[in-house]
Parts: C-alpha cells; sequence; structure tokens
C-alpha cells in the first residue's frame, strides 16, 4: 500500500479505540473490587449515561477494532491473492500471542491477578491451549489472555475472505451478501438447539452462534471499504449492511450471544458512524507520526495491557491511591508494548513477509514490474 492510500482517518481512530479499551479494562478493576475513581464514575455519569452506551463503555473498543479490521483486510485483497492474504494475516497475530501467552501463564502461577477474574494454577496443557486459542473451549473456561477471544472471530473472517478473493474481484457484492446467510442460519440453528443438546455440543453451537454476531460487524466493515473502492454501489451496501445490523440486533434480543451490556445495538451505530466519518480525514493529526507510531502498537497494547495493569492496580491502589496506580499501569503498558512491539511483532512480520514475497506482475508486454509496498497496512486489531 502506498502512503497516498494509507487510510489516516483509521489510524487515528484505531488509537481512540485502545484508549477505549484501556479505559474500559480500568473501570471494569475498580467496578469488581468495589471501589469508586472519580474518573470513573464521571465517565459513566456523563458520557454512558448521556448516551446510554454499555457500562464502562463496554464494547465500543472492541466494536472499533473489528470493524476497522474488515475495511483493511477486504482493503488488500486486492493485491494479495487468497493463500499470501491469509498467510500475512495471521502471521501478524500469532508472533505476539506465542510471546506473551507463556509470560501471562507465568504470571497466573505466580499468583498475579492479570484480567477481571483470578486463575487458578495453570499446567503445561493449559500453555498450550492458551497459545493455540484452545483455552476458550475447556470447562472451566481458562481465559488467560482474556481479550484473545477476538482473534477466533479475526481467524475465522480471514479465513472466509480469502475463499471469497475470486468472487470480491468479480462480484464483490455477494461476499457480504453470502456472510449474512450464513450469519443467520447459524444464530438460528444454535438458538434452536437451546435445551435439546447437552454439553459439548451445546458449547460449540453457543460458540458458533456467537461468532456469528461478531462477524457481521467484520463484515459491516468490508461493506464500508467496498464502498470507498467504489467496487459496490452505496445502495447496494446499505441494503446488505442493514440486513447485518438487523442481524445483529436480532441476535442481540434473542439473548446470551452477547455479554456486554444493553446497548450493543446503540454501540455498533455508533462505530459505524465514526468509521464513515473517519474514514476520508486526512489532517495534520492523523497523519502524525505519534498517531501512526500508537497505532502501529495497538495490537501489542491490547495483548498486554491487563497484564501489565491489573497487577500494579493491586500493588499500588492501596498504598499510593488510583491516580498514581493507573498512571503507573498505563506508562508500564506504554513500555512493554513499544517493547515487544520493536523486538517481536515488528521483526517477526519482516522475517514472514520475507519467506513467502509475491511474485512480481506484469505489465502487458510481459515484463516484470516491481513490488512497492512503502507503508506497513493500516489494520491489525488487529
Amino acid at each position: 500500500m502506498s502512503r497516498a492510500e494509507r487510510l489516516h482517518g483509521l489510524d487515528l481512530l484505531r488509537v481512540l479505540a485502545s484508549c477505549l479499551v484501556l479505559f474500559g479494562h480500568i473501570a471494569a478493576y475498580f467496578t469488581l473490587a468495589h471501589q469508586h475513581w472519580w474518573l470513573t464514575d464521571r465517565v459513566e455519569e456523563q458520557v454512558v449515561e448521556g448516551f446510554r452506551l454499555n457500562a464502562n463503555l463496554g464494547f465500543l473498543g472492541v466494536c472499533t477494532f473489528l470493524m476497522i479490521s474488515g475495511v483493511v483486510v477486504t482493503h488488500v485483497t486486492t493485491r494479495e491473492g487468497p493463500g499470501t492474504f491469509l498467510y500475512r494475516r495471521v502471521s501478524r497475530l500469532l508472533p505476539l500471542l506465542w510471546v506473551v501467552t507463556p509470560v501471562v501463564w507465568l504470571m497466573i502461577n505466580l499468583g498475579l491477578q492479570v484480567s477481571s477474574t483470578v486463575d487458578p494454577k495453570l499446567d503445561f496443557g493449559d500453555l498450550l491451549a492458551g497459545m493455540a486459542l484452545w483455552n476458550f473451549f475447556q470447562r472451566p473456561q481458562i481465559g488467560m489472555v482474556g481479550v484473545t477471544w477476538t482473534l477466533w472471530i479475526q481467524i475465522i473472517f480471514y479465513c472466509y475472505v480469502a475463499a471469497s478473493i475470486p468472487l470480491l474481484r468479480r462480484k464483490p457484492w455477494l461476499p457480504p451478501a453470502l456472510l449474512a446467510v450464513v450469519c443467520f442460519i447459524t444464530i438460528l440453528l444454535s438458538t434452536l438447539s437451546r435445551g435439546t443438546t447437552s454439553g459439548a455440543l451445546h458449547m460449540w453451537a453457543h460458540q458458533a452462534g456467537q461468532w456469528a454476531v461478531y462477524l457481521s460487524v467484520l463484515c459491516i466493515g468490508q461493506l464500508i471499504s467496498l464502498v470507498h473502492a467504489r467496487a459496490v454501489h452505496r445502495y447496494v451496501a446499505l441494503a446488505i449492511g442493514s440486513v447485518h445490523v438487523l442481524l445483529f440486533i436480532w441476535a442481540d434480543r434473542i439473548g446470551g450471544f452477547t455479554f456486554q451490556g444493553n446497548a450493543m445495538p446503540r454501540t455498533l451505530l455508533l462505530v459505524i458512524a465514526a468509521v464513515l466519518l473517519m474514514m476520508r480525514a486526512n489532517g495534520r493529526v492523523s497523519r502524525s507520526k505519534v498517531i501512526r507510531e500508537w497505532s502501529s502498537r495497538t495490537y501489542a497494547i491490547y495483548l498486554v495491557h491487563l497484564a501489565c495493569m491489573y497487577p500494579l492496580l493491586n500493588l499500588l491502589v492501596p498504598r499510593v491511591g488510583p491516580e498514581i496506580a493507573v498512571l503507573a499501569g498505563l506508562v508500564a503498558t506504554a513500555i512493554v508494548a513499544d517493547l515487544v512491539h520493536r523486538f517481536v511483532e515488528a521483526p517477526a512480520d519482516r522475517f514472514l513477509r520475507s519467506r513467502r514475497r509475491p511474485p512480481p506482475s506484469r505489465d502487458e508486454a510481459g515484463t516484470p514490474k516491481p513490488i512497492t509496498n512503502h507503508a506497513p497496512e493500516v489494520t491489525q486489531l488487529k
């Protein structure tokens, strides 16, 4: 992607989404500890109640990340084949996950709180399950790096997009339309299975229904990207997107699939408006080096912030108060996220990309054209 094609407004939006995720988990800490902090109380009174959002701004940051991911992964399908596309997406997620998960596993076994719950001692099998994201299928469920539940949704969407790249290039409206049908059938079957299945089958049915709900968020992002690229007429995208919004609302009304509050549909509509607004943002702030560097580290922030924040909050809040404790947690998160980005995420990405370079494209005369990629991708939640 050239610098001219970079969607700078989405960089800024990803930065804001990372702040929302951080705030949500900080607020959740004080809520679960039955403590009050003036900042979280003020946001709850003036923002959450004023806009009738979920408590602690739940789902707002995650929804933003998911929708941006839907925009960007669709944006890059114009220059990547299915194999290269899937390889690059998954290779951006796994190296950092495989480094962070063992550290968190060790912290849990040392008795440190790294999530909103206190996990029991974990064995080596739990570590392997966490590194393969299989821990979400264990009973009792082991959260470990709790935020990684979204990575399953990401990977499923990546696989679908990779398989549908030929269709995206011929009839770009068809993949999001087909996914709406798949999501509807999945949610319906998952709902009908309630009370008729038990054990592992019920768990799988419920998990599939939950994935289908959140896949609609990514698909709305895909439609926004297709309209931006003028591949799909905006009225066609509006019709298909409305179906996905209605699917999300329907699943929310059924209950049991989403778990972050009663304002999920309102949050979804708010995020759609924000993404549409920021798609064309190209001002000085969104183009600044600070935003670009922060944006490139949002996946690292996403993975490490709980393990950085919660142990420090437990240690410092009783001794120095919430303000200094939160500041120390944010500084620790920034330092650790920068280190793992510099020494794990970025080197791993460069190495894995070098292992699979796309063949040079050819002009009409058959002469190979050089492949240029002057800027990193806009995405990754990732």
